[in-house]
């Protein structure tokens, strides 16, 4: 795993978390008195991973400070800044010149007790350029389920769907860093790697959280206590 870097996307606005994110990027929003960003890098670094490549962007001067404190102290990390509007592909490929090998893409506000060794076999094993990281997708509300006569079967409170969701954790071959082009934004960039059929998945069953408003914060709040130990 000495070759793996991660690359975390920290860049964007977060403005669905205001007024948090008025004063801080959402990476840095506290969760049970530690940032996101912490807890993230904790985990990679608890997976096995050495090297990180950090995007930047939105109040990038706040994530380097953090940085210096908190992670730069033990071990070099590099930042990369490609500015407060710049998409998730055009931040990866800024950043793929300081991989050393292949690359874990994650989102700087999404947590997740995702085993890394066990990400790595299933991509071995599958044998394609990427590799995303799915969930099963719940159901945020009841569902009710009826017969052809309308009399009621079932009721189901938040049930898991037949649908998964996409959660990071990409683990992209070089050579499928090497297909991130100007042209392509990251649905397109997937989309290609779907119909080359160069794109795996990896289920994840276990925990995940991720924070895009304030009910998500606080239902992150109270979750991450089951992630790590807090």
């Amino acid at each position: 795993m000495h070759d793996l870097t991660a690359i975390l996307l920290c860049g964007g606005k977060g403005e669905r978390l205001r007024p948090f994110t008025d004063h801080s990027p959402k990476p840095l929003v506290p969760l049970a008195g530690r940032p996101i960003l912490q807890y993230l890098i904790e985990q990679l670094e608890a997976g096995g991973l050495q090297h990180f490549v950090v995007c930047t962007g939105y109040k990038s001067a706040a994530i380097e400070s953090f940085l210096d404190q908190q992670v730069r102290p033990r071990r070099p990390v590099r930042t990369v800044d490609s500015g407060e509007d710049a998409g998730i592909t055009d931040r990866i490929r800024d950043a793929r010149k300081h991989c050393l090998g292949p690359a874990l893409v994650c989102y700087g506000d999404t947590l997740a007790n995702v085993s890394i060794p066990a990400l790595q076999a299933r991509h071995r094993e599958a044998g394609t350029a990427a590799t995303v990281t799915v969930h099963p997708l719940r159901s945020p509300f009841g569902i009710v389920d009826f017969d052809s006569q309308g009399r009621v079967t079932a009721f189901r409170e938040k049930p898991l769907l037949p649908y998964w969701l996409n959660i990071g954790f990409l683990l992209l071959e070089p050579a499928a860093l090497a297909l991130l082009s100007e042209d392509l934004d990251m649905v397109g960039y997937l989309s290609h790697l779907t119909a080359t059929r160069q794109l795996s998945v990896y289920r994840h069953e276990g925990r995940h959280l991720t924070v895009n408003d304030e009910k998500e914060r606080v239902a992150a709040e109270a979750e991450v206590v089951h992630l790590f130990n807090v």
